[in-house]
């Protein structure tokens, strides 16, 4: 069977806790739960093919124009709907990312180049990406945070490689899935002065509803987004997915908790992994990216925990593990196992 590129395999891992998805760890919303139960028979129906409750609501909840949204299936398509419409022919990544980006650069035959972030510099994206941005690229694509190594972008870094990308008639995609369970502000309200900004956010992390496939992209120009609405099939968004949104955007206290949570988790889980001497990359984000030793995968899956390898991301080798931040009891579970390997 090939290999399977992404975390959140748990149905070869059958069975396992899993450390390789970065899920918000207090769940699903017990009144989202209540909505999808409430609802089954609505789902007998062709989706709103508009999504217009979800988008009023996403409007409101991110301070911008309805006009402004648009809802798809995942973060994942929101990328490759904006790839299809824009048709880059030079894009500039930043590394590690998100394979996700390449492929659908690939899709398109856009030519990629790269910027290595640097260990030295904690894997921080810093001004020297901005010699990178010219006039021969026609997108940037940022995260903030980045996964996998969990770092976010300067706020003032960022509204720089705005100005030269609008300066040089590129497009900056900014992929801001994890930033809800961060301790930052998201840049939704930067849409508003630069044209070409698309932000891409998803319910998948922030309210754990990666089974529904629901996510979204922000963007004030109109044209750009009437051509990634075309990019796509146009029921897109299951109605259980445009019900559970909604429902979500309501939900401020168990977000509110979630991000306590995962601060005081992700301390805690640091200490941990830097006790039993793995060297630490300080995200802000619901997990963190270690260097360690080689086939600790391996053995913490005989464990029963699943983590991500890393192997897999350019400019890392086989000695570099993601794990999400998860429930305290989970937790433990997961630093008990990193001792008993490393004793």
């Amino acid at each position: 069977m090939e290999r399977f590129e992404h975390g959140g395999d748990i149905y070869v891992h059958a069975g396992v806790l899993d450390f390789s998805a970065n899920l918000n760890p207090c769940g699903m919303p017990a009144r989202v739960r209540e909505v999808l139960r409430d609802n089954v028979d609505a789902y007998a129906v062709y989706p709103d093919p508009h999504c217009q409750a979800l988008t009023d609501a996403l409007a409101a909840y991110e301070g911008v124009h309805r006009e402004w949204m648009q809802a798809t299936a995942g973060a994942t398509d929101a990328i490759v709907r904006l790839v299809q419409a824009a048709k880059p022919r030079r894009a500039l990544l930043v590394a590690p990312c998100y394979s996700g980006y390449e492929q659908a650069l690939e899709q398109v035959g856009c030519q990629i180049v790269w910027h290595d972030l640097r260990r030295e510099d904690g894997f921080a994206l810093t001004k020297e990406v901005l010699e990178r941005i010219d006039e021969g690229i026609d997108l940037v694509v940022l995260a903030n945070p980045n996964n996998p190594t969990g770092r976010c972008v300067d706020a003032g870094l960022l509204g720089t490689c705005l100005e030269q990308a609008r300066a040089a008639g590129a497009l900056v995609a900014l992929d801001e899935c994890f930033v809800e369970l961060t301790e930052r502000a998201g840049s939704s309200a930067l849409v508003a002065d630069n044209k070409n900004l698309v932000v891409i956010k998803a319910f998948t992390k922030t309210f754990a509803l990666a089974g529904l496939r629901l996510g979204y992209a922000i963007c004030s120009d109109a044209e750009l987004l009437a051509r990634m609405a075309a990019a796509g099939q146009p029921w897109a968004v299951s109605v259980p997915a445009q019900l559970a949104g909604v429902a979500c955007l309501g939900e401020h206290d168990h977000l509110e908790r979630s991000r306590r949570l995962v601060a005081a988790e992700r301390a805690r889980l640091r200490a941990s992994l830097e006790a039993c001497g793995m060297a630490v990359v300080p995200g802000e984000a619901n997990y963190l990216l270690f260097e360690g030793p080689t086939g600790l995968a391996e053995a913490l899956l005989a464990r029963g925990i699943l983590v991500r390898s890393c192997d897999n991301y350019r400019g890392l080798s086989d000695r570099w593990y993601r794990v999400a931040v998860r429930t305290p009891q989970e937790n433990d579970r997961l630093m008990a196992a990193l001792q008993e390997v490393c004793a």
